[in-house]
């Protein structure tokens, strides 16, 4: 049976990938539609995520076997990206890393499913404790994580992302018959032992019309050699102050998880340590990196905007955000266009409010 869905996946990738695009887009606008729908729109939002991991791995199987074709009926070759190199190998080179990351993902993707049906079915002074032990969980997998890749920074996300474009694919049947390539002509050379071909200096000067841009090349070189640099290459061994910032990175959802269970979600030091955490690992990196790769340059990038989040959460978000967020839905519900942006904004309030994973940046 999973032979056969593995196969539809792969035959059909583009109906497929509508398919979730299309599912992904309703969990958008379900929340406050009818009663629960917040708790149904997260439950097919998980679905769909663990769905979607599992059929990147058979596009990526796929098109590593040469079964998938472009449009042109040339079999598809991938370029992975220093993303999915540094943790595909890693996962390939340690089960320590490969189970913990797999884990965090599958907490990361449940995680809102879970505090909502805690908070329904057991009351919100338990469901408290069941986020206690989701941020404990995930902070043991950091750390695991941390350890296995020899101290090096944990992302935000951990498994590979989709190589396949699957709006790029043809039909398995269109297959192309390979060209001959001539092995003595002005174009292209094909070398003695390795017999790859390769285009001749003559030619690359002659379709640039003798303005070949050595500036680019320049320019992409960091790029290029991030593509074919070793994996330890990729991103810095932390040293003890990297590592006390990353440490602090980690740790900090847990701070303030514990924070406002004793001194109450609208405490204001609760808020303000976490923050404070924040800032103090940022600057640690910051200092650690100064010279970051691109995942490291990445990830710093995207705990940036973590930062957001403390906008949206208690008691800042009662003190000041709330009554500013209304009045722009408000100006927005009457307008064609971003109507619809003035209605998700009035959905989710409540959910900002009531559930903490959805402002947790964690």
């Amino acid at each position: 049976m999973l032979q056969k869905y593995a196969s539809f996946v792969v035959n059909n990738a583009a109906q497929v990938n509508s398919i979730e695009n299309g599912l992904r887009t309703l969990t958008y606008v379900l929340p406050g539609r009818f009663a629960d729908a917040e708790l149904a729109s997260e439950a097919i939002y998980t679905l769909l995520s663990f769905v979607g991991v599992y059929h990147d791995k058979l596009l990526a199987q796929a098109a590593a076997s040469g079964l998938l074709v472009d449009k042109q009926g040339q079999p598809l070759k991938l370029d992975p990206t220093p993303f999915n190199r540094y943790h595909g190998q890693m996962a390939h080179a340690s089960d320590v890393y490969r189970v913990s990351a797999l884990a965090l993902s599958a907490v990361q993707y449940a995680e809102k499913l879970i505090e909502m049906v805690a908070a329904k079915r057991l009351g919100d002074s338990r469901r408290w404790k069941v986020v206690t032990w989701i941020e404990i969980t995930k902070i043991v997998l950091r750390l695991a994580l941390l350890k296995a890749s020899g101290q090096r920074m944990v992302t935000g996300a951990v498994v590979p992302e989709r190589e396949v474009d699957p709006g790029a694919l043809g039909s398995a049947g269109r297959r192309a018959e390979p060209e001959p390539v001539a092995l003595d002509t002005g174009a292209q050379w094909k070398g003695g032992r390795s017999r790859l071909s390769f285009t001749s200096v003559r030619e690359i000067l002659q379709q640039a019309e003798g303005n070949a841009d050595l500036g680019a090349f320049v320019a992409n070189s960091p790029q290029n050699a991030e593509r074919v640099a070793p994996v330890s290459a990729l991103m810095h061994r932390l040293s003890a102050l990297g590592l006390t910032g990353e440490l602090l990175f980690i740790l900090r959802p847990l701070v303030y998880v514990l924070g406002m269970r004793k001194l109450g979600a609208n405490n204001w030091r609760a808020w303000a340590l976490s923050l404070l955490m924040e800032l103090v690992s940022r600057q640690m990196l910051s200092t650690e990196l100064r010279v970051p790769r691109t995942l490291e340059r990445d990830e710093m990038a995207r705990r940036k905007w973590l930062f957001v989040y403390y906008l949206l959460r208690a008691p800042f978000f009662g003190r000041f955000t709330e009554q500013r967020l209304t009045r722009v839905a408000m100006w927005c519900s009457n307008k064609p266009v971003i109507s619809l942006l003035g209605s998700l904004i009035q959905d989710y309030q409540p959910l900002w409010k009531q559930y903490y994973f959805y402002t947790a940046g964690s």
